[in-house]
């Protein structure tokens, strides 16, 4: 098996990963048209100022999450779901495990859909549409981008990162000019939106890339690299992208990232960003899905995962429409919410560390179940649905719709699942 595809840990003689390669791979998933329409939900129930606050806060501390993460990943040189092993043990770790292989297969087809129809738009402006073969094209190159391997992905990580990042710094320029930022500025919010809401809006984003962090901090040379790189890389580029959503959405009243850039002719620039954002972004859903696949089944070929997973989202990108599942995709998304809040309280507060032998030991002490922890997850995984299923499915829970109407979800399952867990492991 080709270095990197494997889950024993990765011997610090042997990691490839400066700071401004993992800065790299995470600002390159920060780029992308998921932040774009994420920024425009804040405006224009949120003043443009009040706005960015909260873009800012709400990136500091949902990147301080994933910077943990990356800090774990490092010390014991593993991925997440393998980490989650110390907490739930290693049979417990495999339903958590499943659900992050079937949501990475289902946001590889989503960001497959969102590409496709961004670049298909563009392309309908020089005479040609074609949605299913952008959608083969984007698939393939994604699967290739990712099979090619962690020892190869320098190189294309950090030209891309440069040319995704001067692309980007244009795009936000010619926003910014085209738009009386003064008079935008000094508008008040229309009300709707709660900052607490606006603020749990802005932290989930980060939060959901947590169960991936360590699938590449694991490669870091140094904890400071690690810890850094993947904190500064998805800060500037996530918060760039929300900050250019919500400051059109103010000005003009428009949340569709495809219609302002056919609005603004950016044409052949914005196909670049496009296709590199989606490469990019998606790449790391199709490699952590192959390594996670492996936390269930230890034997499995990863690189054999690499292209089920990339032909998998591919398919469902061409055969159902996104609205479908993005909805289910995120109230999955509550699981790891609530393991998240599980791994760091075990690993730095309970724990204070593991010894990676031990997680991979299928005969040792964590073989099997450590039902607290499971029953805590899945408390939490609840609860977060029950917070967040009448915003996403219009189904109403008592008391519970109330909370997250106001408060969102992401923000309270994780203080409660955290304090849970420490109340039960120190009991």
């Amino acid at each position: 098996m080709e270095e990197g595809y494997e889950i024993t840990p990765v011997a610090k003689e042997r990691r490839k990963f400066s700071l401004l390669m993992l800065f790299a791979v995470w600002f390159g998933a920060g780029i992308s048209i998921a932040e774009f329409w994420a920024g425009a939900l804040l405006t224009p129930a949120l003043s443009l100022w009040a706005a960015v606050g909260v873009i800012i806060v709400g990136h500091i501390i949902g990147n301080a999450v994933m910077g943990l993460i990356a800090v774990e990943g490092y010390e014991m040189g593993l991925p997440t779901m393998v980490l989650s092993r110390g907490a739930l043990g290693i049979k417990g770790s495999i339903l958590p495990s499943a659900l992050n292989y079937l949501q990475l297969i289902g946001w590889t087809a989503v960001m497959l859909i969102v590409g496709a129809n961004a670049m298909n738009a563009l392309s309908a402006t020089f005479g040609f549409e074609g949605y299913p073969l952008w959608i083969i094209l984007l698939g393939t190159l994604v699967t290739l981008w990712t099979y090619v391997g962690p020892r190869r992905w320098e190189a294309l990580e950090k030209i891309s990162a440069l040319l995704l990042l001067i692309l980007s710094l244009w795009l936000t320029y010619v926003t910014v000019k085209k738009f009386p930022i003064g008079e935008l500025l000094s508008r008040p919010g229309t009300g709707g939106v709660g900052v607490m809401l606006a603020l749990d809006l802005v932290i989930a984003m980060p939060l959901s890339w947590a169960p991936l962090v360590a699938d590449y901090s694991r490669f870091a040379k140094t904890k400071k690299g690690a810890f850094w790189g993947t904190y500064l890389g998805y800060f500037i580029a996530s918060s760039l992208f929300y900050f250019v959503g919500a400051l059109t959405n103010v000005a003009v009243g428009e949340s569709d990232p495809i219609g302002i850039i056919l609005a603004y002719g950016l044409g052949i620039p914005a196909m670049l960003i496009i296709i590199l954002s989606t490469l990019t972004t998606t790449f790391l859903d199709v490699y952590s899905a192959a390594i996670t696949y492996k936390n269930i089944s230890p034997r499995a070929d990863a690189k054999k995962q690499v292209l089920l997973v990339g032909a998998l989202g591919t398919l469902l990108a061409l055969v159902f429409p996104v609205d479908r599942y993005e909805g289910f995709l995120i109230l999955i998304g509550g699981a790891f919410v609530s393991l998240t809040a599980i791994m760091l309280t075990d690993y730095f507060v309970v724990r204070k560390g593991y010894d990676p032998e031990e997680l991979l030991d299928e005969s040792g002490p964590l073989a099997g179940y450590r039902w607290r922890a499971l029953s805590v997850w899945g408390l939490g995984f609840a609860f977060y649905i029950g917070l967040a299923v009448e915003g996403l499915l219009g189904i109403h829970v008592p008391i519970l719709s109330g909370i997250g109407s106001a408060l969102g979800s992401s923000i309270p399952t994780f203080l409660l699942v955290s304090l849970l867990y420490y109340l039960v492991e120190r009991r």
